[in-house]
């Protein structure tokens, strides 16, 4: 979904109708999770604001679409042109919507309305996952290609540009005070968290590779340490300059769904610093709400938002490029021939990865083959093939 494309008009009908939607749905589909609610909601609500539907009731609205899909068997209205993971949401959405009208469809429509709405659903359902699936092989087939083809210096030559474009932001910034785009500055800095996010050990330059954590984390400016809750941090330290990206809950620990004592630190560098204190004055960001704001700037980056801004940023290297990705190349550049076990170790722990596969990896590191195979386990948060 494109909010950003919206006048200021639209915008604000939007976001009322995201209330309304949102409302309905926690209603007539309780066993549906808050994040679906508020993602459905979302999707109506853009579902309506396209179409000039924008004053209808929850009923009105599932009553005008289903004339329009019986009418014309497309479902242009309700999917749209987005991409297959969004077509899958709004329809998924839709579904949700016309399910609790089912009796008020056949009175206002016909009797044989729902039963032909539901086969139409379930044959559009059909396709976009059949497209979601064979778009998703074709993205793992260029991930394989492109470990083998490009180069972590390939990788850092994006982010490069992207902060020779920063240096003149915050020179033209400081000459006129013109306040810069907020999508291009959070954008550049999330591509430098994962490419220039690095300190040297024992001889070693260490980078910290950390998923797609940094999404939800808030910002903590304090010699204190942050507090030990259900949050990540990025902890700026003035008092002794030292800063650190803290994780109260890695996925490493596996099972631990609790904040817990043996918290994660990994070591935050000066110029990832320097980007988010110049974001944060900026942008007057409050330290109470994740740190990374979607860009309407109203909620934080859902992860299928976050999955594409990394896609968006390394477009000119590959398709689909992810965490998952970056941390496959990053892999393959090391010499393990070379590394010792506790340099081995201490490069697995700022990947964040689990005791399980760090044995593995020590197993394994004379082979890189079988080490990429054996180390580089799924993304949870970097699949964009959603369905309910």
């Amino acid at each position: 979904m494109k909010i950003r494309d919206l006048n200021e008009e639209q915008k604000k009908q939007f976001k009322y109708n995201v209330e309304v939607y949102r409302a309905f749905m926690i209603n007539k589909a309780p066993q549906l999770s808050d994040y679906s609610h508020s993602m459905y909601a979302r999707a109506l609500s853009y579902i309506a604001v396209e179409n000039n539907l924008n004053f209808h009731s929850p009923e009105e609205l599932a009553i005008a679409l289903t004339k329009d899909i019986l009418t014309t068997s497309d479902f242009i209205k309700i999917v749209g042109t987005d991409t297959g993971s969004n077509q899958n949401i709004r329809l998924s959405a839709f579904r949700n919507l016309v399910n609790p009208f089912k009796d008020l469809l056949q009175q206002n429509i016909s009797e044989a309305s729902y039963t032909t709405l539901s086969k139409l659903l379930s044959r559009k359902g059909c396709h976009i996952r059949k497209t979601l699936l064979e778009s998703k092989s074709k993205n793992l087939k260029t991930e394989a290609e492109l470990m083998t083809s490009r180069s972590w210096k390939d990788l850092q030559g994006v982010v490069s540009k992207l902060n020779k474009k920063y240096n003149m932001i915050v020179s033209r910034f400081l000459k006129t005070n013109e306040i810069p785009d907020y999508i291009t500055l959070r954008n550049i800095l999330i591509a430098n968290l994962y490419m220039f996010n690095s300190h040297e050990y024992e001889g070693l330059c260490i980078h910290v590779l950390l998923k797609n954590e940094y999404r939800t984390a808030h910002l903590w400016i304090n010699e204190k340490e942050p507090p030990q809750d259900k949050n990540h941090y990025f902890w700026i330290n003035y008092e002794n300059n030292k800063h650190y990206f803290v994780i109260n809950r890695s996925k490493a620990m596996k099972g631990l769904l609790e904040p817990i004592k043996n918290r994660k630190m990994f070591v935050l560098s000066q110029r990832i610093v320097n980007m988010i204190i110049f974001i944060k004055q900026t942008f007057n960001e409050s330290i109470d709400k994740p740190f990374f704001k979607n860009n309407t700037r109203d909620t934080t980056p859902y992860s299928t938002d976050w999955i594409r801004i990394v896609n968006k940023i390394f477009e000119d290297i590959g398709q689909g490029v992810c965490a998952s990705t970056l941390k496959s190349v990053y892999l393959n550049e090391i010499d393990w021939s070379k590394v010792s076990k506790d340099q081995m170790k201490y490069i697995c722990y700022n990947l964040d990865q689990s005791k399980k596969d760090t044995k593995k990896l020590s197993e394994t590191r004379n082979d890189n083959q079988d080490l990429i195979s054996s180390v580089l386990g799924p993304e949870e948060n970097d699949s964009e093939v959603l369905t309910f």
